[in-house]
């Protein structure tokens, strides 16, 4: 009913726009502005507060379904990328109404079918059938490597009406994740999981102050904010709060809690990964081997190593934020989105990236964890039966309900959502501004080189063998590698 409401109101909006001629404008939002010929001249001339969706092709979809195959609503994250009606959190609310206006002004209709885990799964069986259902996918990044392989997936770079250098396309997914010229992750200002899904590390100020440690920010503003400084600070907190002699999780005060995503997030913040592109031999490297490398992972490593079992517990991440929670853990390792679980932590705690090696390198990134992304099928239907395929009316789709997210959308999930209900002071604010545009992503997840990321991780609990380690999956990698640039070489 609440739909149904929302869908006349937007017509009777239009029509009432219509009727006036040129007395009034019609606006996303549902507003009005009054023009005249006075008032177009100086609307040229002031500076638009939305010029994405101002300039952005809108064209009519002659009544076309976009069909988009979902994972299931995560409680712990927002990946919504539909309501079925408003529900008063602003929001969700801001995505239903988004998404209507976007369907009136289009004249097309979002049918987003979120029922499983594994979208990539069902584009799959979708393209082997070749029925030319579905449109989009939209599932986790790590879904990708065997469609690739398979040739399931429709390079972007292909579709027409697409622009990605624009801003509301993730431009760190662009450059990180763009192969061969070839784009297959369609990471834009539609879901919100690749903002979701960033890591970062949530730090408690009431044990702060009671370890007399430095503060996190500003160590981060003045360039200090180094990996020595932050192991330090971890393995200067503990306390056997029952007596007993053991260090246990939930019950005494370590240093740090949470996830360790394959000890990816420090490499990244010291412009490090485990897998890059060599675009000038076009190529996968496996960078183990590289002296810094070698030598930053030692670094890290030392977080990890035995002697400092009593600070650092990654054993029950569910149990880390507990302990967290309880201002029992000082620092606590999660993706972005999880500051829903700690809006009820009563001591003040804070947001900051994860710490780099140094600062010879002016580059530093902020690790994404397997996002959510949107597959395009190899095999689209003819929806508007225009005796084409609906690449470009997708295209179209695509470029439109991203630039108006950016430009309206967005801010309610960043201002009202993140900052809103996860911030509590203004230096998170300002690390999170700064981390979302410092985003990047990693090859080896989203192109799924199995056993990378396993024997990295078993270097570096080991503290050593990161050398050895590395020529001993060496061929596999390079015959990993060269299975998907094949692939991408022939699609």
């Amino acid at each position: 009913m609440k739909k149904n409401l929302a869908l006349v109101l937007a017509l009777l909006a239009m029509l009432s726009a219509v009727s006036c001629g040129n007395a009034a404008t019609e606006t996303p939002d549902g507003g009005a502005e009054a023009v005249s010929a006075e008032g177009n001249a100086a609307a040229e001339e002031a500076v638009s507060e939305h010029p994405n969706w101002d300039a952005v092709a809108k064209p009519n979809l002659g009544g076309m379904a976009i069909n988009i195959e979902s994972t299931i609503h995560e409680i712990n994250f927002h990946n919504k990328l539909d309501l079925e009606e408003l529900t008063g959190e602003r929001l969700d609310d801001a995505i239903y109404n988004r998404n209507r206006f976007i369907e009136t002004t289009l004249n097309c209709v979002i049918k987003d079918n979120p029922a499983t885990w594994n979208p990539g799964s069902v584009l799959e069986t979708a393209v082997v059938a070749g029925t030319g259902e579905m449109d989009l996918a939209y599932g986790l990044i790590e879904q990708a490597g065997g469609l690739i392989t398979k040739g399931y997936l429709k390079n972007y770079n292909e579709l027409p009406n697409v622009d990605m250098t624009k801003p509301y396309w993730d431009q760190g997914a662009i450059e990180t994740l763009t192969i061969l010229d070839k784009m297959y992750f369609g990471l834009l200002d539609f879901g919100f999981d690749h903002y979701e899904s960033m890591t970062v590390l949530f730090y408690n100020g009431a044990l702060l102050n009671k370890y007399q440690l430095e503060d996190p920010y500003e160590l981060w503003a003045n360039n200090e904010w180094i990996i020595d400084k932050f192991t330090s600070m971890v393995t200067a907190v503990s306390s056997d709060e029952n007596g007993d002699g053991v260090y246990e999780l939930g019950m005494d005060i370590i240093g740090l809690a949470g996830r360790e995503y394959w000890f990816q997030p420090m490499l990244f913040a010291s412009d490090m990964s485990l897998v890059s592109w060599d675009k000038e031999n076009s190529t996968f490297r496996l960078n183990m081997n590289d002296e810094k490398f070698l030598t930053v992972s030692e670094t890290i490593s030392k977080l990890y190593a035995p002697g400092n079992a009593d600070h650092v517990n990654y054993s029950d991440y569910d149990l880390g934020r507990t302990a967290f929670s309880e201002g029992k853990a000082l620092f606590y390792s999660r993706l972005m989105g999880d500051y829903r679980h700690l809006r009820g932590v009563e001591d003040d705690y804070g947001v900051i990236g994860f710490p780099r090696y140094d600062y010879s390198s002016e580059e530093s990134y902020c690790f994404v964890q397997n996002p959510g992304t949107f597959f395009l099928p190899v095999d689209v239907g003819d929806d508007n039966r225009d005796g084409q395929d609906d690449y470009p009316e997708i295209g179209s789709f695509l470029e439109a309900i991203a630039a108006y997210t950016h430009d309206y959308t967005l801010p309610e999930y960043t201002d009202s959502a993140v900052i809103g209900k996860g911030l509590r002071d203004q230096n998170s604010v300002k690390v999170f501004r700064e981390l979302i545009q410092n985003r990047s992503f990693d090859l080896q997840h989203a192109f799924t080189f199995t056993g990378v990321p396993e024997a990295f991780s078993t270097a570096m609990k080991n503290g050593e063998g990161f050398a050895s380690m590395s020529q001993r999956i060496s061929n596999s990698f390079e015959a990993a590698a060269k299975k998907i640039l094949d692939a991408i070489d022939q699609n």
